[in-house]
């Protein structure tokens, strides 16, 4: 018991360890360096058997406010140390710590400011998953964190459920006493069951977006917790003996609410990780688990699995079945949005079923029968999903070695007959080298189409690609498919029962180097190859030569090469290749800095080639694209065949700039197309520092002809930049695809793959600077899963970000919903969309022309006024509605089709102003600018 009336620490934090002396320091040093000074911690053994009492004594001799328990025996779990720990504590608030984990620096502060402000029953706030073997995080149901609130128990918040952490919570110690809330002693998981008591016994719950609690996550090989061992049935035992005392305790205490939300918790999360585990086990203990789970599953209400998504709800009715084939296909697609079950239409009704078997519902049970309903996809999105929305099934069946080649054997599942209705596809095999650029590409060969299955054929050639001069390295094979202009890479996936290969390498390497390799299953079901070498001398030899020997080998072997992509080489030959006499008949194109064959050079291209076939074309794309003809040459940006193309070609064309160390020369023609009508300012208009004056020889200085789209742009954009040029009047080469014609609505849904009759809105925002990296996801500002469902079923959702971001597509709307960054002609998206959903980018300049309904999401427009200033308020100007919240939008989409005529004053005033002065013929009039002909403007 806690003496009254000493003085006592506002928090105490219980760290509990087992044998785990290594990390407990850090543990224990994240609360004695939080900000809050008065805390103590109170280190809980569970009667070690390593270092940790000696560990605890340097501790507790660093800092008086460290103090030791050691519990007399191993309790096997977390419960009695944490009870042991609460008893011996004297702060008037408690916090839990593993010792493997550690807390935020300002996590007792924030959480004991939340709790008293409140006057809360306890605090909690986020808790941020750390990867230890990739540095690599994740946030712990981060949608329960997104602001500051304050709920009053389960009641109130039922989904705070999910959440069943006890470390990432304050405590007062008196809520606590009077409630007689401990941990269990005899079953793991007891996080579960004392997390639910305090939640329903809470009267008040402050909550905090802040980040408390950081929970480190070592590789299975170094380190796994107790609840993380999930490969031994004996988990399973505890995980369910934990759900069985739950439904004890609310059906003595709880609600039907409360009961419904943590069955759903058991069937989304518990369950699920378990069934999940089927894709890279044996299986055998995923039977087990079945069998030990069956009755429990019955018993849960019908209406439960209901709510769950179409994969994770079937992949019950095949545990249910005792199917492991097909519970592993369709684990595929809730885990990594494979499909990989048979989807088959049967007197009507749509059932998701293993493709080893009769296809439709199992004749075994009642059409009923929970095994046959839970399999019924009815109406869900991927009975109709596009290309784009889900991976095709790309499986290895087979391994072996020929010769110095590995040779797969392999098929391609196409549940939904995407490789059949397709105008051209093209399968690609590459390996890609972990923690590293490594990457090899190898085609693969089509054996045999039937029904739904392509078989194929790949060879990777083992010492040539696969074996480096180190000691271990591992690589991850992926498939790429094309379908008629749609890219999508996915790993292979080890198929159960395919036997594992040794990798054929070279004697020299084998022998030599004592390195061996071995093609079989990874993690998740990927396919992995994984290079060895032998322990021994020859491997410390081969570490020191790779440490120490081998740069400098090299640098002397490389020299040569490596030479000649430095800068000053670089400069030397652009320098010498200017000299030569300019190619007349040579255009350089390039469009979105050398990203994409699209904008109006695309089609400035197209009309050149059209008008003048004698002109040669070269295309600056990244390396892997395909020409957009087969006589075209294609180079990188900043290559040195770049310089070589810029130095020569007599004429460029680009739709943004060339880098500034490309100089045009004076007999040289450049043709500016630019991408977009401007609605920030731009240029000397832009806030803060203007920008350099213009050079004759490089960036606008350099621009000889500047495409001009209506009057409006010529008042802005082109004193913005001081350019001083020809003007190319009036239209944008790439909006003639829409109004000349010569594409329609049905054309651009087929080329998407999106249905015909289908309500499409396309959401394109502007350019975030913050979020600049191509390698970060932009997160979609408004909420995606609550926008579908406030649309009917037949609604798909187009997300097109600025070509310098990406857009990350929620999970489950991922059948709905597309990302179209790689599709390069965006006028595609423009003609497919019912409405485009925007914020300030300049596709509503260029979609307006089709006459369309556009609804603005403004929510952040007092800011982005403020920071980047705009030439008109948009607010007064913009032809449609304006709306800030994920319900507003909902309303503005669908009701778009009706409150035309509300906007149309509006909408043909922006016309007018700011819109394109299109005729269809742009493209044409660029070309005889750029090449100088008689009767340009």
């Amino acid at each position: 018991m806690v003496d009254p009336g000493a003085a006592r620490p506002d928090v105490s934090v219980v760290v509990i360890v087992y044998n785990d002396a290594r990390r407990l320091p850090t543990a224990v040093r994240s609360v004695l360096r939080q900000t809050l000074r008065s805390v103590e911690v109170v280190i809980a053994d569970d009667h070690s058997t390593d270092n940790t009492p000696e560990v605890a004594a340097e501790l507790q001799a660093e800092d008086p406010r460290v103090r030791y328990v050691r519990l007399p025996e191993n309790s096997g779990g977390c419960g009695r140390p944490r009870n042991v720990g609460t008893e011996v504590s004297t702060g008037r608030t408690i916090m839990f710590l593993d010792s493997d984990d550690r807390l935020e620096r300002h996590a007792c502060k924030n959480l004991l400011e939340a709790l008293e402000d409140n006057d809360a029953d306890f605090s909690m706030g986020l808790v941020r998953r750390q990867y230890m073997d990739t540095g690599r995080q994740t946030k712990w149901y981060p949608h329960l964190f997104e602001e500051r609130r304050v709920v009053a128990g389960l009641a109130e918040a039922p989904e705070l459920i999910e959440d069943v952490l006890s470390v990432n919570k304050l405590f007062r110690r008196e809520f606590l006493e009077r409630h007689d809330l401990h941990f269990p002693e005899d079953v793991h998981y007891e996080d579960q069951v004392f997390s639910l008591k305090a939640y329903n016994s809470a009267s008040r719950i402050a909550i905090i977006p802040e980040n408390v609690y950081v929970w480190r996550i070592f590789p299975v090989r170094a380190r796994r917790s107790i609840t993380q061992q999930r490969g031994e049935i004996t988990n399973f035992h505890h995980r369910l003996a934990v759900h069985r005392r739950l439904d004890a305790y609310l059906a003595e205490h709880g609600t039907p609410e409360l009961q419904r939300a943590k069955d759903l918790k058991f069937l989304q999360n518990d369950m699920r990780l378990y069934l999940a585990d089927v894709i890279d086990g044996d299986g055998t203990v995923t039977a087990e688990v079945l069998a030990e789970a069956e009755p429990y599953l019955r018993g849960i209400p019908m209406d439960r699995y209901a709510a769950l998504p179409l994969a994770l709800r079937a992949a019950f009715g095949m545990a249910l079945r005792h199917d492991l084939e097909g519970l592993r296909q369709l684990m595929l697609l809730d885990r990594r949005n494979i499909l990989a079950s048979r989807v088959s239409d049967h007197d009507g009704t749509t059932y998701l079923s293993n493709t080893d078997r009769v296809p439709g519902p199992d004749p075994a049970h009642d059409l009923d029968a929970p095994e046959n309903v839970l399999l019924v996809a009815g109406r869900d999105p991927i009975v109709r999903a596009p290309i784009g929305t889900y991976h095709l099934l790309h499986e290895v069946v087979q391994a072996r070695a020929v010769g110095s080649d590995l040779v797969l054997s392999g098929r391609t599942y196409d549940a939904l007959g995407k490789l059949a209705a397709a105008d051209g596809w093209s399968l690609t095999l590459s390996a890609r080298r972990a923690e590293s650029d490594d990457r090899v590409e190898v085609p693969v060969a089509v054996d045999q189409r039937a029904d739904d299955w392509v078989t194929w054929t790949a060879r990777l050639h083992a010492g040539r690609h696969l074996a480096r001069l180190t000691a271990d390295a591992s690589w991850t094979l992926h498939v790429a498919t094309r379908i008629s202009g749609h890219e999508s890479s996915t790993p292979l996936i080890w198929h159960p029962g395919t036997e594992a290969a040794q990798l054929p390498l070279p004697l020299a390497l084998h022998r030599g180097a004592g390195l061996s390799g071995t093609l079989g299953p990874g993690n998740l079901g990927n396919t992995e190859i994984t290079v060895t070498m032998a322990p021994g001398l020859r491997r410390r030899v081969t570490n020191r030569i790779t440490k120490r020997y081998q740069p400098a080998l090299e640098e002397q072997v490389t020299k040569h090469w490596r030479d000649a992509d430095t800068a000053k080489a670089q400069r030397r030959l652009y320098q010498g290749w200017r000299q030569l006499p300019l190619d007349r008949r040579l255009v350089v194109f390039e469009a979105n800095l050398g990203t994409i064959y699209g904008d109006s050079p695309k089609y400035v291209y197209e009309a050149m080639r059209r008008l003048h076939p004698q002109m040669k074309a070269v295309w600056v794309l990244p390396p892997d694209h395909e020409p957009p003809h087969p006589d075209v040459e294609v180079v990188e940006r900043g290559s040195a065949a770049y310089r070589r193309v810029l130095a020569r070609a007599a004429y460029w064309v680009d739709n943004q700039t060339f880098p500034s160390y490309i100089r045009k020369r004076p007999e040289q023609r450049y043709l500016q197309t630019w991408h977009g009508i401007p609605l920030k300012k731009m240029g000397h208009d832009e806030p803060g520092a203007p920008p350099p004056p213009p050079q004759p020889d490089r960036g606008v200085g350099a621009w000889d002809e500047l495409c001009v789209p209506n009057r409006y742009f010529e008042e802005t954009f082109v004193p913005a930049y001081r350019y001083a040029g020809g003007l190319v009047r009036y239209g944008t080469p790439r909006n003639d695809a829409l109004v000349d014609g010569s594409m329609t609505q049905q054309e651009a849904r087929r080329l998407l793959d999106l249905p015909q009759d289908a309500r499409v809105v396309l959401y394109a925002p502007t350019f975030r600077q913050d979020n600049r990296s191509k390698r970060l996801a932009v997160e979609v500002p408004f909420d995606v899963e609550a926008f579908l469902e406030g649309m009917d079923d037949n609604t798909y959702l187009l997300l097109r970000p600025h070509y310098l971001n990406r857009i990350r597509v929620p999970a489950s709307v991922r059948h709905r919903t597309l990302d179209t960054a790689s599709v390069e002609d965006v006028n595609i998206l423009y003609h497919a969309a019912d409405v485009l959903v925007t914020d300030y980018s300049s596709v509503m300049f260029d979609y307006a022309l089709l006459r369309k309904p556009i609804v603005f999401y403004t929510y952040d427009y007092g800011e982005y006024l403020a920071t980047r200033g705009t030439y008109f308020d948009l607010l007064e100007v913009g032809p449609g509605p304006f709306v800030t919240t994920t319900r507003e939008l909902v309303a503005a989409v669908a009701s778009a089709q009706t409150d035309r005529a509300e906007y149309a004053a509006k909408y043909q005033h922006f016309l007018e102003r700011y819109c394109g002065d299109e005729d269809g013929s742009a493209s044409e009039r660029a070309v005889r600018a750029l090449l100088g002909e008689a009767g340009a403007p």
